[in-house]
């Protein structure tokens, strides 16, 4: 009798054992599955195929009407010429390469581009945006005429004459050659509706 009942004590002590077992595997069986997934999801996350839910906002983040400020032109004041424009291109789109022939076909009239690059804010949702400085409001409106659609917008805290051009999903392409060439170079530049006077600052003496 002692030795059966030794042998049933064994037994059930197995049976507690290899239940344990089986639980403690389908427990790590389940975590490692969920931190599989985790890890694919932050994976596609990263490479771009799935939107990241709190960051999305940012990543196409656009100003909106009401942070955009449009400045008028200064009074009675003509285009400057090409070969005087400072330009960045930065292409806000989707659309490989386009920054880069935007500013090829630029610097082809005379304008000196500096950088072409991806929009550091993402993807702009209009046609052409235009950011100026207040000394640069007069290129920036400048080089606006071969751009239907354009907007120029002011970014007060810039102290150069620099204008930055952002090509968004709205764009199609720049006026053709020969409508750029028909345009005046002595007309005055036009005020769009609405927009806000700036006083340039001061060029400190060199």
């Amino acid at each position: 009798v002692t030795a059966t009942a030794t042998d049933e004590a064994a037994r059930q002590q197995a049976l507690r054992r290899r239940r344990l077992q089986q639980r403690q595997t389908v427990i790590f069986g389940a975590l490692i599955a969920v931190l599989l997934v985790v890890g694919l999801v932050a994976g596609l996350m990263w490479a771009g195929a799935v939107p990241a839910p709190f960051t999305r906002q940012f990543s196409s983040a656009s100003p909106s009407e009401a942070q955009i400020v449009t400045p008028c032109p200064p009074e009675g004041a003509t285009p400057v010429p090409f070969s005087e424009v400072l330009a960045n291109v930065y292409n806000g789109t989707d659309r490989g390469g386009l920054a880069g022939e935007t500013g090829q076909a630029l610097g082809q009239l005379g304008v000196v581009v500096n950088q072409q690059a991806n929009w550091p804010q993402g993807a702009y949702a209009e046609a052409v945006q235009i950011v100026v400085g207040p000394l640069g409001v007069a290129a920036g409106y400048s080089l606006a005429r071969v751009f239907p659609g354009a907007v120029v917008s002011l970014d007060s805290s810039r102290g150069d004459e620099t204008v930055d051009v952002v090509l968004g999903a709205k764009y199609d392409k720049m006026l053709a050659p020969d409508q750029i060439a028909a345009l005046d170079p002595s007309a005055p530049l036009q005020a769009p509706a609405g927009c806000t006077p700036v006083e340039a600052p001061t060029q400190a003496p060199a």
